[in-house]
């Protein structure tokens, strides 16, 4: 069983030591982002603007049309596939300077969370093929039960049916520290971490389940609460008093929010993968010294 305060403890800890570095971390791979999105509309603007000309110039090869569609699905696909790695790199580098069980630099954080981008795509798709074949056999047998006719097979189709999401939240609590594995213990072999990540759970679900839960319940109140009584007051009141306009706000309420939250995020998920692999006393202590 793990020790749940402490993990938040730790995470709060390592927020207030490295905020400086977590908040350049997503200040840098947030301008990557806005860069790749500034080339990807001046692209999109050449091309349909080149589209828009060859249009009212009577242009209609069907060759060259579907050559110019092909070319903008292609330039989608890579946009965004080149958006996912730089979302995994950086919730892998930002966990890596959050990490209490080292004190990675910068510039060692970046690069391992580059060189973990690509077996963290290799495991999401290994994971999403399992759980799609499991999804696939339990709606089977289900279905095949409850096609068999009488109680019994009902009965068994409705308890897999029941039995499916927790066993999916099982699985996503033996898997809730592939993040750090990759990145902070440096296991960039997509099976041996999926093996680790097993190993280093193991007995120790409930915790996770717990720590997951009570991390849920803060999102919930950090942006459930302050957005669900903005909006409801917002329109609710008498559009005379001014009130609705308070909904303007929010984007300026939120992004900070967002901001910190996924700095405290990373900072969680290191800690978890320091209390499930035993982080070691020593830095602890070193960490609320």
């Amino acid at each position: 069983m793990i020790d749940i305060g402490r993990v938040f403890a730790t995470s709060w800890a390592m927020l207030r030591q490295r905020f400086w570095l977590l908040l350049g971390m997503f200040a840098v791979f947030f301008a990557i982002q806005m860069v790749g999105w500034i080339v990807l509309t001046i692209v999109l603007a050449v091309m349909g603007a080149a589209g828009a000309v060859g249009i009212g110039a009577g242009f209609d090869d069907p060759a060259a049309i579907t050559g110019l569609g092909i070319f903008f699905i292609l330039a989608m696909v890579l946009f965004y596939c080149a958006y996912l790695v730089l979302m995994l790199a950086q919730q892998a580098a930002m966990v890596t300077i959050a990490s209490p069980l080292e004190e990675a630099s910068f510039s060692t954080a970046m690069m391992r969370g580059f060189k973990s981008a690509l077996p963290f795509i290799v495991i999401s798709v290994i994971l999403g093929i399992g759980y799609v074949a499991l999804a696939a056999l339990v709606f089977g047998i289900a279905a095949a039960a409850g096609l068999g006719g009488g109680g019994a097979g009902e009965i068994v189709a409705t308890v897999l049916l029941v039995l499916f999401m927790p066993g999916i939240v099982y699985l996503g609590c033996r898997f809730a520290v592939l993040v750090p594995v990759v990145a902070v213990d440096q296991v960039y072999n997509p099976i041996a971490a999926i093996r680790r990540s097993w190993a280093v759970t193991q007995g120790r679900v409930l915790g996770i389940f717990l720590a997951l839960l009570a991390l849920g319940l803060l999102t919930l109140l950090v942006f459930g609460l302050p957005f669900g009584l903005v909006f409801t007051t917002a329109i609710n009141a008498d559009p005379a008093s001014g009130l609705p306009l308070l909904i303007l706000l929010l984007p300026f309420v939120l992004l900070p929010m967002f901001v910190i939250y996924m700095m405290f995020a990373s900072s969680f998920a290191a800690a978890l993968h320091s209390e499930v692999t035993g982080g070691g006393s020593e830095r602890l202590e070193e960490v609320f010294a």
